[in-house]
């Protein structure tokens, strides 16, 4: 099986005898990564589903009840709505209103330095050296990109996944059993805040297999994780919360581009960097742990099903960077050590030392600057509602702001069927003047029959008409270049009353 390069008593004493060079290339990569970092972090982009937390705090807020009935919709809807993002909501509504886009922002930076920061100090305890865990950490900052768009539940839900991680490798390394406990209260509050919580379930029953089969202790890890489960029935719904996740961890989602397979984003053209640079990393540490006779099964169950996981869905990708930034560190260190000694390194370094160090200061300083402008050309604390669609070929959100105030300014109300895309903003804007059909929230409101019908509307599929004499709107806010948009300029009974270049809205004759 090889030495357990993963104890930290492996490399203890060698990770910090560190000649001066390394550890100028130690904090110039620290620099770097932590301007990458930033960079990464600085979409100004709001995600459609901010709308909707903060429209369902505002009802939270200002009606002083709690909302287990939907009133943004004008479809069927489920009884009861069991909204599990909404403490997220909770509380992002009053940050928004004290602080505006900036609190907001201020709070993505926050939660994703934090998580960053644990996988770097789940690195270090588990014996990686500082450089080791850095360069880790560039492997993977794509998640950075991938998660963080302003500003979603997932926020709270990587930083506690990764607090999770931290917690299960210090009770594994050192022994410390009973700091396990605080995941009790970290799953309440998870659970809350986002169904994502059942990650931190995952890892920790991973754990408790894992270190079984390996033959070190477990036992502990059991009651934990009973305990654990058990407490997240806390919540406005008891056990209705675990029916819903039962309903829709099943359901399919095609029409959602978060959750394409890597096999669908390649048949679409979607997403081809994102898949790309997944494949990339799980093949680097694939190389590493054959190459330096890495042996641990624990690590390995975790990183083998979140890569299957991030294969089936996109979204679920961000897991697996985690935890290879914490877990590859250690087998990269033992691989920065080989390198060392190989001869073609050590002239190459030699090389290094007569050029002296002004050369790797300014290519250091050329960094910073690049991504001190990057991080704030943008406006780092701002919202940005783009209103021009993407180009051919191309994903990316945008939202109706001239059609919104169009509406507004003709005090138009009722019904208003529109993109998935853009329903919660619409929520946000103009409830309770309009009720929106289907919208982001899609399961939690929905039921599955009427995601099929109203999705075979806007993909103008057979039968489309049904949907509109089924439940007959007063609005039809499309995107203007779809099919649907060229058929209802057609359509008896309609009239187009505002176009863009990104937007049509048809108001239904009287």
């Amino acid at each position: 099986m090889g030495p357990d390069i993963a104890s930290p008593s492996v490399w203890r004493g060698e990770e910090e005898r560190s000649p001066g060079g390394q550890i100028f290339l130690t904090k110039g990569a620290a620099l770097l990564f932590l301007a990458v970092a930033l960079e990464r972090l600085t979409c100004t982009t709001p995600d459609p589903d901010l709308w909707g937390y903060m429209a369902f705090g505002r009802l939270f807020w200002q009606t002083g009840g709690f909302p287990y009935r939907d009133v943004f919709a004008y479809l069927p809807t489920l009884n009861p709505w069991v909204y599990h993002e909404w403490l997220t909501g909770v509380l992002l509504y009053p940050l928004y209103e004290s602080a505006g886009a900036p609190g907001l922002q201020v709070l993505k930076y926050v939660l994703g330095l934090a998580a960053v920061a644990l996988i770097y100090l789940t690195a270090r305890l588990r014996g990686a050296t500082p450089l080791a865990a850095i360069l880790s950490l560039v492997l993977v900052q794509p998640f950075l990109g991938v998660g963080y768009s302003p500003v979603r539940a997932q926020i709270f839900t990587y930083a506690f996944f990764a607090l999770t991680l931290y917690l299960l490798e210090r009770a594994r390394n050192t022994g410390r059993w009973l700091a396990l406990w605080i995941l009790i209260p970290l799953q309440v509050i998870w659970a809350n805040l986002h169904g994502g919580f059942l990650a931190g379930l995952g890892l920790l029953a991973l754990y408790a297999l894992g270190e079984g089969l390996s033959r070190r202790p477990f036992l502990f890890y059991l009651p934990v994780f009973l305990t654990a489960a058990l407490a997240t029935a806390l919540n406005p719904y008891g056990l209705e919360y675990w029916r819903y996740l039962a309903a829709a961890l099943s359901m399919p989602r095609p029409e959602i581009t978060e959750w394409v397979s890597a096999y669908q984003a390649w048949g679409k053209g979607m997403f081809f960097r994102e898949f790309l640079i997944f494949f990339l990393v799980a093949a680097f540490a694939l190389f590493l742990s054959v190459r330096v006779r890495w042996r641990e099964l624990t690590p390995f169950l975790a990183l083998g099903l979140t890569f299957i996981l991030g294969v089936k869905h996109l979204r679920h990708q961000v897991f697996f960077f985690i935890l290879t930034g914490a877990y590859l560190a250690v087998p990269l260190t033992r691989y920065l050590t080989l390198m060392q000694a190989d001869p073609k390194l050590q002239a190459l370094g030699k090389i290094g030392r007569r050029l002296g160090w002004p050369w790797p200061a300014l290519l250091l300083a050329g960094g910073l600057a690049y991504y001190g402008y990057l991080i704030a050309a943008p406006g780092p604390l701002s919202f940005r509602l783009p209103s021009l669609p993407p180009p051919p070929g191309k994903t990316a959100m945008y939202y109706p702001t001239g059609a919104v105030a169009f509406i507004q300014e003709h005090k138009l109300s009722g019904n208003l069927l529109t993109d998935f895309d853009w329903g919660e903003y619409l929520i946000w804007t103009l409830a309770p003047r309009c009720r929106v059909s289907l919208d982001g929230r899609f399961e939690t409101v929905y039921p599955a029959d009427i995601c099929q019908e109203y999705f075979a509307f806007i993909y103008a599929r057979p039968g489309w008409r049904q949907f509109l004499a089924k439940y007959p709107p007063d609005l039809i806010l499309v995107d203007c270049r779809s099919r649907i948009c060229r058929l209802l300029q057609d359509e008896p009974g309609w009239r187009q009353v505002y176009q863009d270049a990104g937007s049509a809205l048809f108001r239904r004759l009287p």
